[in-house]
């Protein structure tokens, strides 16, 4: 085999290989073939034309193999094919510049005037398609560079009729026919029905929140007024801008417990809570909290701690939920303490209450706004506390006059409220005083001697109505 692979010239071997006569190599390497190992028959020849030969029986084998894959199909057969079909065009590219490196070694002119290899299909296509991307890319940003974006000066400064106070909107609202009024009725007294059952579910052990569409202010008012009447019980508008936990505890410890005195943290006062009812098994408390994931309650230290209040026997509690994510505030923990029983009570009443703190771009913000913003806040408070505020309200309205006024300094104020018997010490003041600056109501600023000075940040006429408001209501 080796001899008839000798006695190819030169010549011959280069006609096979440009007319890639695969028929011809063929018959050469039949031989070859038939063992299954095409490269095993040129191992002694070194000439150019055994080379190429070689080249050309590689090319045969593959051919071969898929003839036979094609008639008889075999698992290690078409392992094989595909092994030399994902190779295949690795193997020509390597083959085809193994046969030009030779090529170009030959001394004869026709041979060193052979034609390079062409590069890949797959190479050049890959080239063109990112070549195109890129072009696409800078078309794309040339064409967007050039336009100018305009933006629209129509803002509600400029327009024509007069922006409303608060006042004026809700009287308008309040003459706004209501849709599926009877509807929403009867809605709403199937939910008062359950009235009686969640009394029961409270009292073995269970705590109850609603959720649903709609406001549940008025739901939860009449089942206050209704079955609560009677008993202790705690209101938490957790939709008021500046309530605070803290806020909570103090009502429960001076309103409930009776106990005056300061707290280094809100975990001691829970303790404190927490012992007392433990201690006195007559002592109940009812809590309604309007909105407990209100952006003031939703941190994880206030849901702990009122979880934990929550767990004790003889406190029940009662909330509503409006925001659509606020089951993720509560871990297995805290719906452990919880204990929750869930009602789905849509009312399809209107936000109005929850909403009046919210400022909008279409209302006059006046004194009006803050002046029911005070009142609500000071209604959360103890009457002790009332009546500080109160105190500090007179003094800074005789003041009006002196526009250099800084406030009341605290001794002066202390001496003041001790003399109306609203505290009995400093430390009492300056606890009151912390939960009014807690709720935004003071403000404190030292002057230059180093007195601490106490003002209000409310405008004058907004007090003077505050005080109104308050003469009315005693």
């Amino acid at each position: 085999f080796v001899k008839k692979l000798e006695n190819i010239s030169d010549n011959e071997a280069q006609e096979i290989l440009e007319e890639k006569n695969y028929v011809a190599a063929l018959g050469i390497c039949a031989q070859g073939i038939s063992r299954g190992k095409p490269d095993t028959a040129l191992t002694s020849g070194d000439s150019f034309s055994v080379r190429v030969v070689q080249f050309l029986c590689k090319k045969s084998f593959q051919a071969f193999n898929l003839k036979i894959y094609a008639l008889a199909p075999d698992p290690y057969l078409e392992s094989e094919s595909e092994y030399s079909a994902s190779c295949s065009e690795e193997e020509d590219e390597d083959e085809q510049k193994e046969v030009s490196a030779v090529l170009s070694d030959q001394k004869t002119p026709a041979k060193t005037k052979a034609a390079s290899t062409p590069p890949p299909r797959n190479s050049l296509a890959k080239k063109n398609k990112e070549q195109k991307m890129g072009n696409l890319v800078e078309e794309y940003f040339e064409a967007h560079s050039s336009s100018k974006v305009l933006t629209s000066d129509r803002t509600l400064q400029k327009l024509r009729k007069r922006r409303l106070d608060q006042q004026t909107l809700r009287d308008l609202l309040k003459n706004a026919p209501l849709a599926y009024a009877a509807e929403i009725r009867n809605l709403n007294q199937q939910h008062e029905s359950l009235f009686s059952k969640w009394m029961l579910q409270l009292h073995l052990g269970f705590n109850i929140v609603l959720y649903g569409l709609g406001s549940k202010r008025d739901l939860l008012e009449k089942f206050r007024t209704s079955l609560l009447q009677d008993s202790v019980h705690l209101v938490v508008n957790g939709y008021f801008p500046s309530i605070t936990v803290r806020s909570i505890l103090n009502s429960i410890t001076e309103e409930v417990l009776d106990h005056i005195g300061t707290f280094r943290s809100p975990l001691d006062q829970l303790e404190f809570i927490t012992k007392r009812f433990k201690e006195d098994s007559s002592l109940e408390l009812y809590v309604l909290i309007h909105n407990l994931d209100s952006q003031m309650l939703r941190g994880e230290r206030s849901q702990q701690i009122l979880a934990q209040l929550s767990s004790l026997p003889s406190i029940y509690l009662i909330a509503s939920i409006d925001h659509i994510n606020a089951p993720l505030m509560w871990d297995q923990a805290k719906l452990s303490l919880y204990n929750w029983l869930w009602y789905e009570t849509t009312t399809f009443n209107p936000y109005v209450e929850e909403t009046s703190y919210e400022n909008s771009l279409l209302v006059q913000q006046s004194g009006s706004l803050a002046l029911s913003s005070l009142m609500h806040v000071l209604h959360s408070l103890t009457l002790n506390a009332r009546g500080i505020f109160r105190l500090l309200a007179q003094h800074q309205l005789e003041k009006k006059d002196n526009p250099s006024y800084p406030g009341l300094s605290f001794q002066d104020f202390y001496q003041q409220c001790r003399e109306a018997f609203l505290v009995n010490s400093d430390l009492t003041l300056r606890a009151q005083l912390t939960e009014f600056r807690d709720h935004k109501l003071i403000r404190t600023k030292r002057g230059a001697d180093g007195v601490e000075y106490l003002l209000i940040p409310v405008d004058d006429s907004t007090l003077t109505d505050f005080l109104e408001k308050e003469d009315e209501d005693v």
